[in-house]
């Protein structure tokens, strides 16, 4: 990061919003090229951009390390984008769709999305911190092994020994995978 968005950020940090307007001025354009490939809507990528930069303002405090603010904003704008396309597919819901079907699959969702967060809890607590920091967070192999201290190596092993572990245990909830010739349906 340049060396005057850093030190804008520092001042931002210590409550200066004519900082952080500078910081986020200078970000701006990044963040719609992270948004920009997540949103099917024009203007989506505008309304995440500001989303992101808003969230990051008023979270700032929790903000560890100033040289890891890129690798967290770009997560914030990944996770903005994903809460618009939440929204968007359930108000694009067809009127005439049994509410008991739509409240069985919203059902079968919150029932993965449990049984995966029991999994990753299951994880040792290195290997539960990087699928966290890659998947959720959305940060890059070095910027994992920048925010732990250890080398990108030791991330990619700890990435794939959780990768391992987590398709061993989640085994059956995806589509079943046929031996000879690929994805069975």
């Amino acid at each position: 990061m340049d060396a005057d968005v850093l030190q804008h950020l520092r001042r931002a940090r210590q409550g200066d919003i004519d900082a952080f307007g500078y910081v986020a001025a200078a970000l701006r354009d990044q963040v719609l090229v992270w948004a920009r490939p997540l949103c099917a809507r024009n203007g989506e990528a505008e309304d995440v951009a500001q989303e992101a930069l808003l969230t990051a303002w008023r979270h700032l405090a929790e903000l560890r390390e100033e040289e890891a603010f890129a690798g967290w904003l770009r997560a914030l704008t990944r996770s903005c984008a994903l809460r618009v396309l939440r929204k968007r597919r359930l108000a694009e819901l067809p009127e005439d769709i049994e509410p008991a079907a739509a409240e069985t699959e919203m059902q079968l969702d919150a029932e993965a999305r449990q049984t995966i967060q029991g999994a990753v809890r299951e994880l040792s607590t290195r290997q539960q911190a990087v699928i966290e920091r890659f998947y959720v967070q959305g940060q890059t192999v070095q910027e994992i092994a920048i925010a732990l201290g250890v080398p990108a190596g030791t991330v990619k092993r700890r990435l794939f020994e959780a990768r391992e572990k987590l398709r061993t245990r989640l085994a059956g909830l995806g589509p079943d995978r046929d031996e000879t010739d690929g994805w069975k349906g």
